[in-house]
């Protein structure tokens, strides 16, 4: 997959009102942090953005071009806004090509309709993982072809497309599941036990509560008696 490539400009005035106008204007505030070097505020084309966010996601190396400028970054930090969840601001990190990264990235499904049928379908027991490795040999994605569960119970760290990267650090064991088939019998029973033994939490509950209740007034009646 191509390094996607994204446009900015300098923030010639910052502030959080200079902000509102600038988001008004179709533009999202954001920062650049470099280690050694002073932080930058920059702007970038709001529909840029979004464009490569839907394309790539926000776990990949950045090309950013700063008026001419051009580093590679990775996404720090993304904030939305809380009602319209619309990107709002964009902390970015520059790489160094010398210093290891950690970034923790989601784990992609690929292959499903091979193994999912009416009667079983994919379990997934880790959605994301956290990685380290130098910025030249950071994936594009992390998948696991979930296809290999014709032949085996469980997938586990291994079997992602990363598992035996020797130029990448997992922190997590090789042996942990990351998926596995769930016979949708199995799950309809598991679902029912549950909402049984919530209904029968919720029963002890009021049988306590009651307890306290008459065990009040009995105390209420023997003071009264007194």
């Amino acid at each position: 997959m191509a390094t996607p490539v994204l446009n900015a400009e300098i923030r010639k005035t910052t502030g959080k009102n200079e902000a509102r106008k600038a988001r008004k204007s179709g533009k999202i505030p954001g920062v650049v942090y470099s280690r050694g070097a002073e932080t930058k505020e920059i702007l970038f084309n709001e529909r840029e953005v979004i464009r490569m966010l839907s394309r790539f996601g926000q776990n990949v190396k950045i090309s950013l071009d700063l008026e001419g400028e051009k580093n590679f970054v990775i996404i720090k930090e993304l904030q939305r806004g809380i009602v319209d969840r619309k990107v709002i601001h964009i902390d970015f990190q520059t790489l160094d090509e010398k210093e290891k990264i950690k970034m923790v990235m989601p784990i992609r499904l690929v292959n499903r309709e091979d193994v999912e049928t009416s009667s079983q379908f994919v379990e997934m027991l880790l959605n994301e993982i956290e990685i380290q490795t130098y910025p030249r040999y950071l994936p594009d994605r992390v998948e696991l072809d979930v296809s290999k569960l014709k032949e085996k119970d469980f997938l586990t760290i291994a079997d992602l497309n990363i598992g035996e990267d020797e130029n990448i650090e997992i922190a997590e064991e090789k042996d942990r599941l990351i998926a596995s088939l769930t016979l949708v019998e199995d799950m309809v029973e598991e679902e029912i036990e549950e909402e049984l033994e919530e209904e029968l939490d919720a029963e002890a509950v009021d049988e306590e509560a009651v307890e306290d209740v008459e065990k009040a007034e009995e105390e209420t009646d023997e003071g009264a008696e007194e």
